[in-house]
């Protein structure tokens, strides 16, 4: 499991990112906004970006989305 930290509204907030292998997919959570994603691996960066942007923007702007997905595919690209 991999942990980063993002910051949300000036907040500095853990992120927990799984590599489910079976399922090729990576599970990611944000306890401190009570979010949790599951997306394919497959996808490309900028596809896995827009697929966190997509679910992160029913709670936060569109701003703080594109930031909290660009730390997690920074993240997620290197492994």
């Amino acid at each position: 499991m991999l942990q980063i930290q993002t910051s949300i509204n000036d907040v500095i907030m853990p992120v927990f990112i799984f590599p489910h292998e079976e399922r090729n997919t990576y599970i990611v959570s944000i306890p401190d906004m009570n979010f949790s994603l599951e997306y394919s691996r497959a996808l490309t960066e900028a596809d896995q970006a827009e697929e966190i942007v997509l679910h992160l923007f029913n709670v936060m702007d569109e701003a703080a989305c594109e930031a909290v997905a660009r730390d997690i595919t920074r993240a997620t690209s290197t492994k």
